[in-house]
């Protein structure tokens, strides 16, 4: 049976230093590993967003805060079409991921492509949340999305729940969620949101 070896003196302390250098320096590799692992991107806006229903077929062409005149088309996951209505308001389950499509102008030629995607997830506990949302902007170019941490977003569609001069203008000052066009609470015809909303000229 093999004894341990002891080292004694100087050659002893270093050993025992260099050990323990070796340690502290794995440590510190797997914290960053794990820290690298936990702060990486993550795409809150799918590929394939654009085959998802529309929230509303009225032209959203006219100038809002935040957007100018710029064209938009409103899509959303199927899961935001389960959301609730109650005599509290409306409630969109989490998950729910509603996607804006922001074009140059107020008026693109047909096919041309938007500019820029703004996006609201809902995610009540996520630490970057306003109002139980995520509010993301996604530069298309760089194919980068940005989670905003202010209340710009927020604030502007916290006047989704009272009256306001969008769609069906709220004029019970339901709470809405911070979304404007709730499916079917547009203002338009029973029947009349679909698939395909006015698109690009």
């Amino acid at each position: 049976m093999c004894s341990p070896v002891r080292t004694s003196g100087k050659e002893g302390r270093v050993d025992r230093h260099s050990r323990t250098a070796v340690s502290v320096l794995a440590l510190a590799l797997a914290l960053l590993a794990s820290c690298s692992r936990q702060t990486a991107p993550v795409d809150h806006i799918p590929d394939g967003y654009a085959s998802w229903r529309t929230t509303t077929k009225i032209r959203l062409d006219y100038p809002i805060p935040g957007h100018e005149d710029r064209f938009r088309i409103i899509h959303m996951n199927d899961l935001g079409f389960s959301f609730s209505r109650s005599p509290v308001g409306v409630s969109f389950p989490i998950g729910t991921t509603i996607v804006k499509q922001v074009f140059a102008t107020s008026s693109p030629a047909a096919g041309e492509e938007p500019i820029m995607l703004t996006a609201m997830v809902k995610a009540p506990d996520e630490p970057l949340s306003r109002g139980g949302w995520l509010w993301i902007v996604k530069d298309l170019a760089k194919g980068q999305e940005t989670v905003f941490g202010g209340d710009f977003c927020y604030a502007c569609h916290g006047n989704a729940n009272e009256a306001h001069p969008y769609g069906d203008k709220n004029q019970s000052e339901e709470f809405r969620d911070y979304v404007f066009f709730v499916p079917g609470l547009d203002g338009m015809a029973p029947g009349a949101v679909t698939d395909a909303p006015a698109s690009p000229r």
